[in-house]
């Protein structure tokens, strides 16, 4: 019962962090403009990078109060996928077993480098590099990169506390969610995994602020490699890695979504109405303003085409 219990508010607090993950834009009748330009978080603005923290927290941990129908088109899939990672825990575990001390030993080296100590780490690196290289991307990269590790470990941390679960090599192995009741709980618990949010949510912001399939192949590959690295380390069950893995993954689109200037960036057009008395006519005027995004890529294609042409 304990464990359809944590399923369902996972799926809960799940929901609309995927939801915000592709927001609706409202637009206004007449028009829609995009001419604020909201503050960044930086050094120089450690005050905003506070307002973002509790911003996207507040976003989280309430979004269950914006559950929607069309949810259900992945919240069926996800609630599938843990509870069958919920009932293969201890199968798991068991085909790991506890006699090779090398590879516990070495999968516990690795996991350390997805750590939520490491992972902000490797963000500053980002940002220490990009200030450098005067490559104000790659900056934004770390900055947004250190933003969405401590969102995840909090996120993952207070799931931790609210779920008190036995780690592998605690109690009967069995993975007990409060196996003392409410006189014991452990700060430190098994559930989800902390390694496996902060790694899949610097993952996620690093592929989509660097969208080539290299990357996205490195940054993945990083993660799913730490993820693994904590079952085979007796550290999680397999249900702690993929709920830990989903939070990272849809915290780090949160915080992309919100907070990178790609998105800041928004198309925005105006709509005015036209009526010319001596001609009895009526129309709209439209001007529309395509994101910078959009622009490089119709110059893309332009110039492509322009190519093509002149083979021709």
């Amino acid at each position: 019962m304990r464990k359809v219990t944590v399923i369902a508010g996972l799926i809960l607090i799940c929901t609309q962090v995927l939801a915000q993950d592709h927001p609706e834009h409202g637009t206004s009748a007449a028009s829609h403009s995009t001419s604020s330009h909201p503050e960044h978080c930086g050094f120089k603005k450690l005050d905003q990078c506070l307002k973002d923290l509790a911003h996207d927290q507040a976003g989280i941990w309430t979004s269950p109060l914006r559950i929607r129908p069309h949810d259900t088109v992945w919240l069926v899939p996800f609630a599938g996928a843990t509870g069958a990672a919920f009932a293969y825990d201890q199968d798991a575990l068991r085909q790991v077993g506890t006699t090779n001390k090398s590879l516990i030993d070495n999968s516990e080296t690795l996991s350390e480098f997805g750590s939520a100590y490491a992972t902000f780490g490797e963000a500053g690196a980002l940002y220490v590099l990009g200030a450098l290289k005067h490559n104000d991307h790659l900056q934004e990269t770390g900055l947004l990169g250190a933003e969405v590790v401590v969102d995840a470990s909090l996120v993952a941390g207070g799931v931790k506390l609210a779920t008190n679960r036995e780690r592998p090599n605690e109690g009967t192995g069995a993975g007990g969610f409060w196996p003392h009741g409410t006189r014991d709980y452990s700060l430190d618990s098994s559930f989800p995994s902390g390694h496996a949010a902060a790694s899949w949510a610097l993952a996620r912001v690093i592929a989509a602020e660097y969208p080539g399939w290299l990357t996205k192949l490195g940054v993945y590959g990083f993660a799913t490699a730490i993820s693994a690295s904590r079952i085979t380390a007796r550290q999680h069950f397999p249900s702690d890695v993929v709920v830990g893995s989903t939070f990272g993954y849809l915290i780090g689109g949160y915080v992309v979504r919100h907070h990178s200037s790609a998105y800041q960036d928004e198309s925005n057009y105006t709509v005015l109405p036209m009526f010319d008395r001596s001609q009895h006519a009526y129309g709209l005027s439209v001007t529309f303003s395509p994101r910078s995004e959009q622009m490089q890529e119709t110059v893309h294609r332009l110039r492509k085409l322009s190519l093509l042409l002149d083979r021709r």
